[in-house]
């Protein structure tokens, strides 16, 4: 007897919660994760694009509406803040912290502390939600850089602000008792100026080349490098860095980025 031809009906997959060894809960089927691939380390900074205000399209910037990340449901503040006291307690340990500990501490050779009177986050991304409908997860990304800014706004005790579009109501409560102040776009960027902490891990160009003219006198971010930007390179004439070592725990969450200093003259 011939087979048939009718297709079957797919057999619809049982979607599942799993909570990684991070404390983190992704929703599942039995096939196929709801987390996006990591991308190559290689790129994974310059295609940092989830957590932008703006992109260029031929040159000219356009505004880009980017909704709020969506968190896990059921997720309480409570549990997001033990998940960022997990995060913190690897950066404090890591010998990236220490470098940048090392580095803001030897203030003598450029900016002092009581110099800064501001720092200015962009493009943190959500440490709480989920991107690009539910599919992309750098949450331990943004949350790792956010240990990291909380401990460099430890050092110098000045007021701090963060803009991303994908802040949600969750990621701005947690924002609020790190005494880190969410504003929305533009405003973070008309507030960087010379006594500013720039830090911007996940800032496209774009946005540096709007920020940078401002002459922030620290930089956290990059790499600034090889960009083919004039701007950048202008800004680069006139300071010098730290490239941080690697971060073991998850390498792609500072991948060659630099603290930068503006050198006085």
């Amino acid at each position: 007897m011939p087979h048939s031809s009718r297709k079957k009906k797919p057999i619809p997959q049982k979607r599942l919660q799993v909570t990684d060894d991070h404390g983190w809960t992704h929703v599942t089927t039995t096939r196929h994760a709801r987390r996006a691939v990591h991308q190559n380390n290689a790129n994974a900074n310059a295609n940092n694009t989830n957590n932008t205000d703006a992109n260029t399209d031929n040159g000219n910037e356009a505004e880009i509406k980017l909704p709020p990340a969506e968190p896990p449901r059921g997720l309480t503040l409570t549990e997001l803040t033990e998940q960022f006291a997990f995060h913190r307690a690897r950066w404090e340990s890591s010998a990236t912290y220490a470098a940048v500990r090392r580095e803001l501490e030897n203030h003598q050779h450029h900016t002092a502390p009581a110099d800064i009177t501001s720092i200015i986050c962009i493009g943190l991304g959500s440490p709480s939600g989920f991107l690009r409908g539910g599919w992309v997860d750098r949450r331990s990304v943004s949350m790792y850089q956010l240990a990291a800014l909380a401990t460099v706004s430890d050092f110098f005790e000045v007021n701090v602000c963060a803009q991303d579009p994908v802040f949600n109501t969750l990621d701005k409560q947690l924002l609020e008792t790190l005494s880190i102040r969410a504003v929305d776009h533009p405003a973070a960027f008309e507030l960087v100026n010379e006594s500013s902490l720039l830090f911007c891990p996940g800032a496209e160009k774009s946005h540096l080349e709007r920020l940078l003219p401002r002459s922030p006198a620290l930089v956290f971010g990059g790499p600034l490098e090889s960009t083919d930007s004039i701007v950048l390179d202008t800004f680069l004439q006139g300071v010098g860095s730290l490239k941080l070592p690697v971060f073991e725990e998850l390498e792609h969450a500072f991948w060659n980025m630099r603290l930068y200093w503006r050198i006085n003259e």
